[in-house]
């Protein structure tokens, strides 16, 4: 169903596109810097960042114009093909693109549909957009090609499907070109909220309108998406205990891992084929540098997710003992900006394996260097396929109540 509201739209919007030449996406970075003012070089010029002209003293609208969805939408080329030279930062050690290097670029892409959408808020005496818009979540990637060819151009898409007061959600689809032909490679759904940069406190968004059914159908999936999404953190593990059939499931297993007739419970034993999920870890630490801020100068969310796909994929790997395919990225929230200078320490674990499936979980925190304080910035699940399809040889077990949990919440995303 994503694919047919995704043509009709893109359909509908594809005169205006064509009118003009296709946009990369460095022309849509450096188009989203001029729209916010955002500091160029680091520690040169403007010290403030994004939107210092945006003063006390200028007047922002209180009035919002309703947009369709066809405005919002746009696209945008990877010129693979024709730059050869483009080729170097997206080519894996497989000469297929780094699939890191596209979530960058999703994040990128969704920034600058939502900024589209809102428009009409422009500042012109100035020349900047008064909000600071921001990646929230990613509600689901899924990958239908996971090995994307390195000398053929990509083309992202995408378009606003649903907004609320301060929040919406970005379609996003990406394609590439086979001999003039578009294959579909993936789809996506993010979650961008509005700031206020001058009171940091929520901002308000255009309204989103359909002008035709398929529209209405379009923005009637984006209120469900937001409705499931509200329903399971509800039910998250770390707010109410897992359910009768998933209780069962986990003592099942402590089962399996003590020693048959007798009362002993510190003994553990695993039995054939299996692996402590602890075994699994991969931990690595990266420095917040300036080369990879946002628009913000706060470390991208783009560069974020590369990294943790990267470290999930590792320990996936290491874990099959094979390079795998990707599958699917699921869930993953952004709960607070990570500051330039931060340490960033991941943790990543293989949390559940099922047929030719492995659920990896990557856990990203802050560390404070004069107090060493840690806090959580984000938590990443990345799903994995083996390539011929072929069923895994071994599963992972959890040896504590918290991996417990984790194994039961990475079920929960792959099923």
């Amino acid at each position: 169903m994503h694919q047919q509201l995704f043509f009709i739209v893109s359909r509908t919007s594809l005169n205006k596109i064509t009118s003009r030449s296709i946009q990369t996406m460095a022309d849509i970075r450096k188009s989203m810097q001029a729209l916010v003012g955002a500091q160029i070089v680091y520690g040169h010029g403007n010290q403030s960042g994004s939107h210092a002209q945006l003063t006390d003293q200028i007047a922002v609208s209180s009035t919002l114009t309703s947009r369709t969805i066809a405005e919002s939408y746009d696209e945008a080329i990877i010129p693979l093909a024709s730059n050869i030279k483009l080729r170097e930062p997206y080519v894996n050690f497989e000469n297929k693109v780094r699939f890191g290097r596209i979530l960058e670029d999703l994040d990128t892409m969704a920034v600058h549909i939502a900024y589209k959408h809102n428009a009409p808020q422009l500042i012109k005496s100035i020349n900047v957009h008064p909000l600071a818009i921001v990646t929230a979540a990613v509600d689901r990637i899924e990958v239908a090609v996971p090995h994307m060819n390195i000398d053929q151009d990509i083309r992202l898409s995408g378009f606003a499907s649903y907004v609320g007061k301060s929040s919406m959600e970005v379609t996003l689809k990406i394609d590439q070109d086979n001999n003039g032909t578009w294959n579909h490679i993936l789809h996506a759904l993010f979650v961008l909220a509005a700031r206020d940069p001058r009171t940091r406190k929520s901002a308000k968004m255009n309204p989103l309108v359909g002008s035709n059914a398929k529209d209405n159908e379009i923005i009637k999936n984006g209120e469900l998406n937001r409705q499931r999404r509200l329903t399971e953190q509800d039910k998250s593990l770390f707010k109410i205990p897992p359910d009768t059939a998933e209780s069962s499931l986990v003592h099942d297993l402590f089962l399996k891992t003590i020693t048959p007739n007798t009362s002993i419970f510190r003994t553990r034993l695993l039995t054939e084929n299996c692996m402590w999920m602890e075994e699994t870890t991969l931990k690595n630490m990266h420095i917040g540098h300036p080369e990879q801020r946002n628009l913000y100068n706060k470390i991208f969310g783009g560069y974020l997710m590369r990294k943790s796909f990267e470290l999930a994929w590792t320990t996936a790997s290491l874990f099959a003992k094979q390079s795998l395919s990707t599958l699917a990225v699921d869930d993953i929230m952004f709960q607070r900006p990570v500051e330039i200078g931060s340490l960033l320490f991941l943790s990543s674990m293989v949390v559940y394996v099922e047929g030719n499936k492995i659920q990896t979980r990557v856990h990203a925190e802050v560390v404070d260097m004069h107090t060493a304080k840690r806090e959580t910035t984000n938590v990443f699940y990345f799903i994995f396929k083996t390539k011929d399809n072929s069923p895994l040889e071994r599963i992972v077990v959890p040896k504590t109540y918290a991996e417990a949990m984790m194994y039961l919440d990475g079920k929960r995303h792959l099923d």
